[in-house]
């Protein structure tokens, strides 16, 4: 009589190198994989750890699986940008830690946290960037302050500018009501100055004072050309870190005007703050070049210094867009 041969039991070796395998192929072809799928994945991880902790009490060999766990891990943090947007329909990883059974840790389930590690990143690029415009900004008060002894200026604009240096000290500590006081005093020293008052707009929002805002915008909007008050607006909402809102304002200067060098200048620094090195160096070569036919020559340097600093940092070669 013919008998079946039993299906061999699956251990927990076989299980934990099952989804070693399910959750490397998921995570490299996490675009398009769907939210359900994507969460699935982070189940997974939580898993996997398990089994490893388990195993390793239990005294198996898992140097195999522990490298294979390692490749995991590297093709999660590469695609970590595409999983968290199909995570988006569930609500994000916000939502999903929130219903969690237990709190994931930060630093053993890192996959929980990949929203939060990406703002990081993401700040401490704008932070590097900054730095390396105010390091500009330091020669040119040097040439400013060299330029006022041989050419003496308006007392009206050098009170309106110590005090906007003043503001912007305040900002680097955070002290945005302090700031906010500094560029009222500028405005009253120096009425419609454009960066004054696009910064002093900008926080006069950041401070809830949304008629004063609107009262500053509407008379900007008057007095310049809409693709000029929006891009000293991206730079303003740059200064204080928030490149979300910076975004749409460079993408409507740039369509008002695309003459206007500017525009691209602020998109190359809101690419650079967001890690994306390829659209930065298109977006400084298309602000030194624009400026370059407008005569801007203060704009084509800084646009060109902004390029050469991108290319020498970048680890690869970044291929120039096409002259």
């Amino acid at each position: 009589m013919a008998h079946s041969i039993p299906r061999q039991k699956l251990t927990q070796a076989d299980a934990l190198r099952d989804l070693l395998e399910e959750s490397y192929i998921a995570a490299v072809n996490s675009q398009g994989l769907g939210p359900d799928r994507a969460h699935r994945l982070l189940l997974n991880l939580d898993m996997i750890l398990a089994f490893l902790h388990d195993l390793q009490e239990m005294g198996v060999d898992l140097r195999a699986e522990r490298a294979r766990w390692l490749e995991v891990q590297g093709a999660v943090r590469r695609h970590a940008d595409t999983l968290r947007a199909e995570l988006a329909p569930l609500g994000g990883l916000k939502t999903l830690r929130k219903s969690h059974e237990k709190r994931p840790s930060r630093t053993e389930r890192w996959w929980w946290w990949l929203d939060v590690r990406a703002r990081q990143h993401a700040r401490g690029r704008l932070f590097k960037l900054l730095a390396s415009i105010a390091a500009v900004l330091v020669l040119g008060v040097a040439a400013y302050w060299a330029f006022g002894k041989l050419f003496p200026v308006d007392p009206q604009v050098s009170l309106a500018y110590e005090h906007k240096i003043n503001a912007e000290n305040f900002l680097t500590t955070g002290d945005t009501a302090a700031a906010m006081t500094e560029l009222e005093l500028a405005h009253q020293a120096m009425p419609g100055e454009l960066d004054i008052d696009c910064l002093l707009a900008v926080l006069y929002e950041h401070e809830e004072q949304s008629q004063k805002m609107e009262a500053l915008l509407a008379s900007l909007f008057a007095s310049y050309e809409p693709a000029v008050v929006r891009t000293s607006l991206a730079q303003s909402y740059m200064t204080l870190g928030d490149v979300e809102k910076a975004r749409p304002l460079a993408r409507q200067a740039i369509a008002d005007d695309p003459a206007n060098p500017q525009g691209y200048l602020i998109s190359g620094m809101i690419f650079e703050a967001d890690g994306d090195t390829q659209q930065a160096v298109e977006a400084y070569q298309r602000a030194a070049d624009v400026a370059n036919q407008a005569q801007d020559f203060q704009t084509e340097a800084f646009a060109k210094i902004r390029l050469a600093t991108l290319l020498q940092k970048a680890r690869g070669p970044v291929p120039l867009p096409a002259q």
